[in-house]
Order: C-alpha cells, then structure tokens, then sequence
C-alpha cells in the first residue's frame, strides 16, 4: 500500500492506493457484484440458457447414439462427462474473460487502451480480469453436476488420485482456455479493423464439445498440438472417468505453462506495437 496525500477543506486527508494486484481485482469484483445484483433476473435468464443449451445439446448427442454406440471410442455417458466439462469452462469463459478481454479489439481501435497502460498494473491482468459476471458461475457449477451426474450413471467412483489428476487438468484447461483467448485477442494490434475477434475462439472451442479421437488424424493433430483444445476436455474427462491414468495430471500442466507462456510472450510483442489513440 502507498499513501497519498491531499487536502479538502483545510485538512489533510490520506488515500490509501492500493497496489497489490489481488486487491485491484477484489475491488473490482465487488463493484461489478454490487452491479449484477440490483438485476437479479439475469441469474433466472442465465440458469434458464444454461439448462436449455445442456437439454439441446444432450437431445444432438441422444439422436447421434440412436445410430452408434460409441464416439471416438467414448460411450454415450463418457461424452456427457465431457460435456459438463465443457459447460463448466464455458461459464469460465462467460463469466470471466469475455466481459474483460472480450473488449480489447474495440479498445484497441478506438484508443481506449490507453487509459489502462496509464494505471499502474500489469495491463494483461487488468484486461483479463476487470469485470466479472457473477451469473454465469453458475454456468460452471451445472456443468460439473452434469459431469458428476453422468458418472454415477457410468457406476464409477473415482480415487483420491483420480480426482487430484482431473482437478489438477481441470485447472490446466482454464489456463489453456485463457492462453487461446489471449493470443487471439492479441490479432487486435495487428488487425485493428477486425470485429469480435471473440467469435474467432468460440469457432475453435466449439471443437472442444466433443472427443479428440472423435476427429480425423490431421484435425486430431491440430487440436492437440496446434490448437490445444484437447486439453481443455477431452484430458479432464478422461482423467476423471479413468481413460487416462493420474500422471495425464503432470502433462497437462506443463501444457498449460507452455501456453501460458507462449500467450504471454505474444501480448508483449502486440503491446509494442500500440500506439495509442494518437497512433
């Protein structure tokens, strides 16, 4: 904490500023709270979505085992494990990176970034994680009842290791989310006339719906190693239903550093390039 100093009325009063970037997000988090919640019937309309997407979505996957018992040599159960794990990333993603980095491209082109290189914070961070829309959690708690759910209907229980690998791979997937998400937000600086950049990742997450091995071999390529979307769901799922053995945990996470890191190294190089709303 910093204090600055300044005078109203004669006296001396002290700000306290505070510095600590988990301090600047609760702040920030807390208004946006004290905003979402004078309009509580957005949490009945995001239920609502959320139930009739999953009801969709199980109905498209109930119609395709009419004709198969298995999807890239996952069962009709399996893939409503990973389906859960999809919803409950999507309500990450819905929740957290669209109302904050979803708004760079716009930002970039209109010189509103300035205002935020101009606060003494990691502009990353503060881009990513200003605004939350609290609804949308519970987005993520349906879908990991959903996930829950349909492992009880497989008759499995996990072990103690099981649970840490998906935890741990679950944890992976949010990074590996937000990577993807950075590096395609970052095409702002060089493409400042390009519009919702966002619906670029969503045409590439949606590949996450549904198994790796469900996709032809270059396809299936592409979204391990290029697009590592298959780390988003297919590897929590199948950490979590036993397809995978725990160690799946340890290359999951170093996926997501890799991917971290890459995300970062990008928004340096497309940080240089802004030149502001002069520019």
């Amino acid at each position: 904490m910093r204090n600055a100093e300044f005078a109203t009325e004669g006296r001396v009063r002290t700000l306290r500023i505070p510095h600590s970037a988990f301090r600047i997000l609760v702040a920030l988090w807390r208004l946006n709270l004290a905003e979402e919640l004078q309009y509580r019937a957005n949490f009945v309309a995001s239920v609502l979505g959320t139930v009739f997407w999953i009801g969709t979505a199980l109905l498209t996957l109930a119609l395709f085992f009419r004709h198969t018992t298995r999807l890239g040599g996952w069962d009709y159960w399996e893939v409503v494990v990973l389906l859960g794990v999809f919803n409950a990333l999507t309500g990450v993603i819905e929740a957290v990176l669209r109302p904050g980095i979803g708004r760079l491209a716009s930002e970039v082109r209109n010189g509103g970034l300035d205002l935020v290189l101009a606060k003494p914070v990691d502009a990353q961070g503060f881009v990513s994680f200003r605004r939350l829309d609290v609804w949308h959690l519970m987005d993520v708690v349906l879908g990991l009842g959903l996930a829950g759910y349909a492992l009880s209907r497989l008759g499995r229980v996990p072990g103690v290791l099981q649970l840490a690998a998906f935890v741990v791979a679950l944890a992976a997937a949010g990074i590996v989310v937000y990577a993807i998400w950075v590096a395609l937000m970052s095409l702002a600086f060089w493409f400042v006339s390009v519009e919702n950049l966002s619906v670029l990742f969503d045409a590439v997450y949606e590949g996450a719906r549904y198994p790796v091995t469900a996709y032809p071999g270059a396809l299936r390529f592409v979204f391990v190693y290029l697009l590592p979307i298959a780390w988003t769901t297919t590897i929590p799922a199948s950490a979590l239903t036993g397809r995978l053995g725990p160690e799946i945990a340890l290359a999951a996470a170093a996926v997501a550093a890799l991917a971290f890191v890459l995300a970062r190294l990008l928004w340096r190089a497309a940080l240089r390039r802004y030149t502001g709303a002069s520019g």
